[in-house]
């Protein structure tokens, strides 16, 4: 998971992935997240956080989270075409999905306290199979374009790379995954999302068992390197269950529930 990765960069961690079996599921199981439980530890100190996922059928309605903010996802056909984000049931933000055929073009979010400006992005699907994910802000209707993209490489239905770029290359984040199956792997319209979610990554079919990140300075050199590796468990579906990184004293772990 991204939060995972992102969290512990800086820390280094070097730790070994492994998977076990911990319920008689089908391997031919279609399974969807019902209930997903962070916890970290930081010094020693544990907090938890949970997610609560409803469906119609296998779209997605609602991702929910127990500080009482929720996420609602509207569907055109098998896409999702629109999400919707409160804060104890008040709307903040807007974030609205343009599609051709299938691919995903632009998202454009607007925030109820300044609806005069939005953030879109724009999605450019190149011929070597990476995406280029172009940032621009809307004022009063009229779009203002920025040097920065983000970079996709995708390969066998996973995102294995993503280039932060303002004007040069400034991150760059190289994912290892296993073979198993990502606990959103069956919800309908969420591939198509790419790398949109800031907790989950939607888009890949399999788990993030390593991830190294490098940074660089404005002369192109390497300023700071950090990988991370997530030690994972597995339900005999081949669903993982459970990401783990960390120690007794700093960690962060998801537990999936299906």
């Amino acid at each position: 998971m991204k939060k995972i990765l992102c969290l512990f960069g800086a820390l280094s961690l070097l730790l070994t992935s492994c998977s076990s079996d911990d319920s008689s599921e089908s391997t031919d199981a279609v399974l969807l997240p019902k209930k997903i439980t962070e916890t970290e530890v930081i010094e020693g100190q544990s907090g938890s956080y949970t997610y609560t996922l409803t469906y119609d059928g296998n779209k997605l309605k609602e991702l929910a989270g127990s500080d009482a903010s929720r996420s609602v996802y509207t569907y055109t056909g098998d896409l999702i075409t629109k999400v919707e984000k409160y804060a104890s049931s008040v709307l903040q933000s807007t974030d609205v999905y343009a599609y051709e055929g299938t691919k995903l073009v632009s998202k454009i979010s607007t925030w109820e306290a300044n609806k005069s400006t939005q953030e879109k992005l724009t999605f450019v699907y190149n011929a070597n199979g990476t995406v280029n994910v172009n940032q621009s802000q809307i004022i009063n209707k009229q779009e203002i374009k920025y040097d920065t993209t983000t970079l996709y490489t995708l390969v066998n239905g996973n995102m294995v790379s993503s280039e932060l770029i303002d004007g040069v290359l400034m991150e760059k984040i190289t994912s290892t995954y296993d073979n198993k199956k990502s606990p959103f792997i069956n919800i309908t319209g969420l591939k198509a999302l790419l790398d949109l979610d800031s907790d989950f990554d939607f888009y890949s079919a399999n788990n993030t068992v390593k991830n190294v990140t490098t940074t660089y300075g404005s002369d192109g050199k390497v300023t700071k390197t950090a990988t991370v590796e997530t030690t994972n468990k597995y339900n005999s579906s081949n669903y993982v269950t459970e990401y783990f990184s960390g120690d007794t004293k700093n960690s962060f772990k998801l537990e999936i529930a299906y």
